[in-house]
């Protein structure tokens, strides 16, 4: 939880970095925890979510140009996961102002790893699989609407899972609305 709430600040205090050109946007807004998917009984309530975007290096152009994206998700409830991560986001514009941006990466979290699951009677201690580790993969949507040149609104979408490589579990969906500020 410290951590993320570190780099909400870094990226709050790294907002005078745009006047060098390295800042593309800031992102933030809130989002519905476990929204859907198998861990929605498992997450409930409302988090802070922060994002910077970087310019896309030029040595990215072979990958269509994606901007390098850090981020953290705070969660309001102590029970609940927050998260800080890092990727690359890819934007795609359908009008002027219509667009829609997808993400992939990696996350860190402070969320249940393994869950006491008391509905399963076997005569010892039985664990189901929540988020099953620390580090885990992020995969990230935004469909938005430029408000003017620099400011947009979006609905965002995010999901954290394991993709089953360090043993089978529920993942985490978050679904909100940010406003993003453009450089």
């Amino acid at each position: 939880m410290r951590i993320a709430v570190l780099t909400c600040i870094a990226m709050l205090l790294a907002a005078p970095a745009q006047a060098d050109g390295v800042i593309s946007e800031l992102r933030g807004g809130i989002a519905a925890q476990g929204f859907g998917g198998q861990g929605v009984d498992k997450e409930q309530g409302a988090a802070i979510n922060l994002e910077t975007v970087f310019r896309s290096p030029r040595f990215m152009s072979v990958l269509l140009s994606p901007r390098p994206v850090i981020g953290a998700t705070v969660a309001f409830d102590s029970d609940a996961t927050s998260q800080v991560y890092a990727g690359l986001d890819w934007r795609i514009d359908f009008t002027k102002r219509v667009y829609l941006n997808g993400g992939v990466g990696g996350a860190v979290h402070n969320g249940e790893t393994d869950a006491f699951d008391p509905t399963i009677d076997t005569g010892r201690v039985n664990h189901t699989t929540f988020l099953g580790c620390r580090g885990l993969f992020r995969l990230s949507a935004d469909l938005g609407y430029q408000l003017t040149e620099r400011i947009s609104a979006s609905a965002y979408w995010a999901h954290l899972s394991n993709a089953g490589l360090c043993t089978d579990n529920e993942g985490l969906d978050n679904l909100g609305v940010r406003v993003g500020l453009s450089f």
